[in-house]
């Protein structure tokens, strides 16, 4: 049975994780650090009202495995310390980067064989980590494979796109009000406001907004980072993701100058689940809600365990 604990990571502001370890005693194994999507979800990948445990279910088989895992609540978030609206990307990566040295010094992990499972944004700072403090595999999840400043303004024009072709009567109410084109100014409009500024956190229509981290992502730029990483590289994402184009995992795997591997998993969706319906990013925070009480997708684990044992297990 695996052994979990809790633990505080010294790093900028003590950040809380749990650490799961294999049941044999005196031994040491390799050792899987989680960095999550962006958000405010914690430890295990829950947010309030939608307890998806993407991360705790991933742990609790890695373990199950031979791998020691280690994932923690960002700043700010759940029992880490810090504030969240004041975290920037750089700052994301320095916290992963701390993570990577207590594993290094755990008397349960070997050093040598560390990796990193990165989902989403996670994914994509992965390779900035790697950068500071290499490791010895990364696997991404989910990941993107081009500059933030493509990739973030095609999410928000596929929205509006939905918008404009709905049908019904809110299909009418979007198209009468021209609520789209109402949608895509006020976006446009606080965006240029968060790139003009320099503070950490700005109000925008009466909401405070993490500006810092989204001035850091949106010019944040994966394949510079990607194109540095001498590692084994595995790269895995959904054939259902409209979050991120499945089709980056190739562009990954060709970047890399480590071995690299890449699929794309048929009817997975940007949380790891089976989805066979229409998939819309209107509807993306129903359809998630709908699929909390299933399991993650059998081969997406199949796919990790392989290539882990391939690499890092005697």
């Amino acid at each position: 049975m695996n052994k979990s604990s809790e633990v505080i990571i010294e790093a900028n502001y003590p950040l809380s994780g749990t650490l799961t370890t294999p049941n044999e005693s005196n031994s040491t194994f390799p050792a899987i650090l989680f960095i999550s999507g962006s958000g405010n979800a914690d430890r295990d990948g829950n947010v309030k009202n939608m307890n998806m445990n993407l991360y705790k279910d991933l742990a609790d088989f890695l373990t199950l495995k031979g791998f020691v895992t280690l994932r923690y609540d960002k700043r700010g978030i759940s029992q880490s310390k810090g504030k969240f609206l004041e975290t920037g990307v750089d700052d994301l990566i320095d916290d992963a980067v701390d993570c990577i040295k207590f594993l290094q010094t755990h008397q349960r992990v070997d050093n040598n064989r560390i990796i990193i499972v990165g989902h989403s944004e996670g994914a994509l700072i992965a390779p900035a980590v790697y950068k500071k403090i290499p490791v010895s595999g990364l696997v991404l999840l989910a990941g993107g494979a081009e500059p933030n400043k493509d990739m973030l303004p095609r999410q928000g024009e596929r929205a509006f796109s939905e918008m404009n072709q709905k049908k019904g009567m809110q299909g009418w109410l979007f198209r009468t009000f021209k609520l789209a084109e109402r949608a895509k100014k006020q976006n446009d409009k606080a965006l240029t406001k968060i790139l003009n500024s320099d503070q950490d956190v700005i109000r925008i229509q009466g909401i405070k907004r993490n500006a810092k981290w989204l001035r850091e992502l949106y010019y944040y730029n994966v394949c510079e980072y990607l194109e540095e990483v001498m590692c084994p590289v595995l790269a895995i994402t959904g054939e259902k993701d409209i979050q991120v184009d499945p089709e980056h995992v190739k562009l990954t795997a060709e970047m890399v100058q480590g071995e690299a591997e890449w699929h794309i998993i048929p009817n997975m969706n940007h949380i790891f689940r089976k989805y066979e319906g229409q998939h819309t990013m209107l509807g993306l925070l129903k359809e998630y809600r709908k699929q909390l009480n299933q399991p993650i997708d059998q081969e997406l684990l199949d796919i990790m365990e392989k290539w882990l044992q391939k690499y890092y297990t005697a």
